[in-house]
This record gives structure tokens, sequence and C-alpha cells, in this order.
């Protein structure tokens, strides 16, 4: 059979069906289908010309054909008024403009870090890819218990918020970790900034900071781990702590603020910025979820402030080991004190 070359077309491949070739002209669609059995259908939704075919090209959906499929992948969910008619009106349902809708329609890609726009209905298990897994999750909560922070912007109009983590320059290779592997599902590709940059002209860093993509879910988190006092947010302990909490996260917790204790051979977590109660309620999920024997101790910092930091058990260190090592990078094996 020919090659149709029709210039103003376009065409597309189907799963298990063939060549379509299609245009959409002052909103009729036509299309050319070739088949695998060589069937030429030519439609126009206009007309009431009958086509015979082995099988309609949409026999799954027919009464949708070419609609406009939106779905959110944070929840897994269609948006409401989808599936929609026309790219206007599903512009205007979600308040952006129409060619953006034609950039993301069967792209691929996701719009604003939540929208999905296709001309099909997608299955649970398609959308699912686009949803953060639960590992990263668990990896985002255990850099919150240590230095990591969720920054929300004033003047970001969707109210969404992003992480941002610090570390000191002799933790780099742990700080490229977590961007290109541990949480590359939610980071860009850039390269971590260091501190003092450039253009404080010749210091060397002694920090280097990322950022990851703002996205609702880390508004819903923020919401969790902040606290409005004074006009200023403040981190605390969210209630739920102990569902949260698994050994993954309790890997990423001590590698980003955990050290050895050579005297007392034992692991401490810099828990500095928790009350005493909330150091309290750590200490309890510890024991809870993993029959881990930890204790509090005080400590003054260089400011006066009381602080407090949670020493793990040299009884509990082989029990410790056991649960993190297997999320441990080693570069930082050495905080469990293993060379």
């Amino acid at each position: 059979m020919g090659i149709f070359r029709t210039s103003p077309f376009s065409y597309i491949w189907k799963p298990n069906f063939s060549l379509v070739i299609y245009r959409i002209y002052n909103e009729k669609f036509f299309y050319i289908c070739i088949s695998s059995s060589s069937f030429i259908n030519i439609r126009n939704k206009n007309t009431n010309i009958k086509h015979n075919s082995e099988k309609d090209l949409f026999d799954k959906n027919k009464e949708n054909n070419f609609l406009i499929w939106v779905y959110n992948i944070i929840d897994i969910s269609l948006i409401k008024g989808a599936p929609f008619k026309t790219k206007t009106e599903c512009a205007k349902t979600l308040g952006i403009n129409r060619g953006t809708v034609r950039l993301y329609l069967n792209s691929g890609k996701l719009c604003k870090n939540k929208w999905i726009f296709s001309y099909i209905p997608l299955t649970e298990k398609e959308l699912s890819k686009w949803k953060i897994p639960s590992k990263v999750i668990e990896i985002i909560i255990g850099e919150l218990l240590g230095d990591g922070h969720i920054r929300k912007s004033r003047g970001n109009i969707r109210g969404e918020a992003r992480l941002e983590f610090t570390f000191s320059v002799k933790n780099l290779q742990y700080v490229k970790y977590l961007k290109y592997e541990a949480l590359n599902f939610v980071c860009t590709d850039s390269e971590p900034t260091p501190w003092p940059s450039s253009r404080h002209g010749n210091l060397e860093p002694t920090q280097h900071w990322f950022s990851i993509k703002s996205l609702p879910i880390f508004s819903e988190l923020h919401n969790s781990w902040y606290k409005k006092i004074d006009g200023k947010y403040n981190k605390v302990l969210p209630i739920n702590i102990e569902k949260l909490l698994t050994p993954v996260g309790l890997a990423h917790w001590i590698m980003g603020d955990g050290y050895y204790n050579k005297s007392g051979s034992n692991v401490i977590i810099c828990t500095d910025n928790f009350t005493e109660n909330e150091v309290l309620k750590l200490i309890e999920v510890l024991d809870n979820n993993f029959g881990l024997k930890s204790t509090k101790k005080k400590r003054i910092s260089s400011k006066g402030n009381l602080m407090w930091r949670i020493y793990i058990s040299k009884l509990s260190m082989k029990k410790l080991k056991e649960l993190v090592i297997p999320y441990f990078i080693p570069d930082m094996l050495y905080k469990l004190n293993i060379k």
C-alpha cells in the first residue's frame, strides 16, 4: 500500500492498530486509518458516511473520542469538569491559556507539576508514574527531622512550597547523592549552589545548598511541620510522626544530623530545634517503631539557649546498624563508626 503524503496532516501510531493520519480543521475532525488488515477508513464526524473496518479505532471509548482528559497526579484523580470538549473550555476551567493546553496535551509532561493532559482516559497504573514514590517521601521525612526546610513563598499564588537543603562543604557527596539519586524524582539537574558564591569574592565555599521543585504536596507537609509564631513559621514535630518515620527516614535523619560518639560508643542525633517534649516524643517513637533505646541530654548553645539531643544507647547500636546500613551511602558510614 502506498504512503499518503499530505502535508497538512499529522500522524500518530496507535498500539496494535497501525497508523493514524489526522487533522483538525474548523472544529471538524478527519482521519485516515491504515489498519493492520489494510482497510482504509475515511471519516468526517459531520457526515453520515459509514465505514467498514474490523475494529473501530476507539471501540473502547466510542462516545468520548478526542475529549481532553485532565488528571491531578497528586491524588490520582480526574479534574472536576473533565473530560473537556475543547481546549478553550479546559483552559478556562483550569485558569490557564489555551496555548498551554495545546503545549501539554499528549506531551507526557506535567503542567504546573500536577496536571497531565491526554486525548484518551488514563489508568491508575499509567498515572502512577508521575506520583512521588513513597520512598522519596520517607527520605524527605528523615531530612525534615534534620536540617531540611520547607519554604512557602508569599509570592506563590498557588500556595505551593518547596524543600531546601543546606549542608557543610565536607558533605558535598551526600548533597549530590540526595539531589541526583535519592530525590532526583523531584529535583532539577542543576548543580548545588555553593556559599559563599563567586559574587562574594574569592572566599572558599563553606556550604552547599539546593532546593526541590515547588509542589502541592510540600504545602501539605508545610502545614504539618510548621506553626506560625509571632509572624514567623517555626518547625514543629508532626503529631503523626510515629506513622511517618521508617528505617529509610531514620537512616537519612542520621546521615544528615547524626554523628558517632566515640566516648560513649553510640550515635547522637542533633535535635537542637525541637522542644524537650518533642525530643521525648521522638525517643518514644524510636522505641515503639524500632526497639531502639535512647535518652535525652541537654546542651547549652553559644548564645545561651537550652537545647536537647538524642543519645541512642550503645546497647541498641547493633540493631540500629541492621536497620539503617541498607540505606546508607558509603561516604556516610563513618557516622556509624564503620570504615
